[in-house]
């Protein structure tokens, strides 16, 4: 899927030979599936075009010595540049400054991928903004969000919108709640100091959460390019009403505060729970709950949509959710449709039974060789594609949304932090 003629540059402070940093590749590569039969040869060939380079982020001088390098490399040949920075925040302004005055492409296009965390509020990520637009206007930057890339995330336009059942169904009147739910088995496994400055709202809920839930409930866009799916997602965001500490939930794990790198006291929350309201005609009155935790019970990533009883409990009464559509995000994707049945004998019983759709079954071919989130998105990227990266605005929104919450809970006068000091 690469283009011919292609080549990677890592770039950083660290000094390393070329040797040592493609067997650090080495062990972190494979090759698909499909490809099995010649994964050595291929292997060996992607090993080729990779490079390295030592240098500061914010040295003009360096990233012209990164430049005479990669016109030696590009021969004279109109060759677009990718820039990755999967770098701290507080380095972005100057590597794009660096990036600007001294290594952008010469007769091609320059674009630049940037990694999470985009700031911690709202005034953070402003600033941040500021600084990148500085020197790259927006369709240069590409704000990456690995979630949006997944598959079964990208399937839920499609699952909405190209099926008549669904979109006539998909509102305030027949739909009783939504819960978005990411749950992971394990802790932080030595990010503990990192995850510390950020927790689990800012790290998973500001962001990846927010964006499924933009993809369940935006309108109809007018089409699948990326100025129109960007257009009905910023305006869904938009009409989320302001989110308030009561509105949460949140805890952290035990054994947490003796991790390396934690704080004494930390109030930090592993775990956090939500519940957001749209103020639109669509969603009106709707309650849509966010869950996200680590060390929890289970490692998966779903959204539940329950829809109303209406007459079904004449039926069926007793129970206290309907019909209900699964879709899991990870792991096993896969789509259930829960539905009532007749358990099949003498008697009138009936019973909840699921109607599903598993990707390994449904597509036994294709789900063996399921591209990862990052590789689509690094591909888009190349190509130009912006339909899958977030935009400036909708990240304003979104930090707009949770930033006067964030603030609530982590003042001294917050009630989690009294909790913590107790506990």
């Amino acid at each position: 899927l690469l283009p011919q003629r292609f080549h990677i540059v890592g770039y950083a402070r660290k000094q390393l030979d070329l040797e040592g940093w493609r067997s650090n590749i080495l062990l972190n590569l494979g090759c698909r599936v499909l490809d099995q039969k010649d994964c050595a040869t291929k292997m060996e060939e992607f090993i080729e075009r990779l490079s390295y380079m030592s240098g500061q982020y914010d040295s003009a001088a360096d990233f012209a010595k990164l430049d005479a390098y990669l016109e030696d490399l590009e021969d004279g040949q109109p060759t677009g540049r990718l820039f990755y920075l999967a770098i701290p925040p507080n380095v972005f302004g100057a590597a794009m400054g660096s990036i600007k005055a001294s290594a952008i492409a010469k007769n091609a296009w320059t674009r630049v991928v940037v990694e999470k965390p985009f700031g911690r509020d709202t005034e953070s990520y402003m600033e941040l903004r500021d600084q990148c637009a500085e020197h790259f206007q927006e369709e240069q930057l590409y704000r990456i969000d690995h979630y949006v890339g997944k598959e079964v995330v990208q399937n839920m336009v499609v699952l909405r919108f190209a099926n008549f059942i669904f979109e006539q169904l998909w509102c305030k009147e027949n739909i009783r709640d939504m819960h978005i739910i990411f749950e992971e088995n394990f802790g932080t496994e030595g990010r503990a100091g990192y995850f510390d400055q950020f927790g689990i709202i800012r790290d998973i809920m500001q962001n990846h959460l927010l964006q499924v839930l933009a993809y369940l409930t935006m309108e109809r866009p007018k089409s699948l390019h990326a100025a129109d799916i960007n257009r009905v997602k910023t305006k869904l965001l938009s009409e989320i009403m302001p989110l308030k500490a009561r509105d949460f939930v949140v805890g952290q794990y035990e054994g947490y505060r003796e991790e390396e790198g934690v704080p004494e006291g930390s109030v930090t929350p592993t775990f956090a729970a939500c519940v957001m309201y749209i103020n639109n005609q669509q969603w009106e009155g709707v309650p849509f709950f966010l869950t996200a935790g680590k060390n929890l019970h289970n490692r998966k990533a779903e959204v539940r949509v329950r829809f109303k009883k209406g007459h079904s409990m004449d039926f069926f009464p007793g129970e206290e959710v309907g019909n209900e559509i699964i879709i899991r995000i990870q792991p096993d994707e896969a789509v259930s449709l829960r539905v009532v049945n007749k358990v099949p004998g003498l008697a009138k019983d009936l019973a909840y039974t699921s109607l599903d759709l598993l990707y390994k079954d449904a597509f036994e071919k294709e789900s063996k060789d399921i591209a990862d989130a990052y590789e689509r998105l690094i591909l888009d990227a190349i190509h130009g594609e912006k339909s899958l990266f977030v935009h400036d605005e909708q990240l304003r929104i979104s930090w707009e949304l949770f930033t006067p919450a964030l603030k609530e809970l982590e003042s001294k006068d917050s009630p989690v932090r009294a909790l913590a000091e107790i506990c």
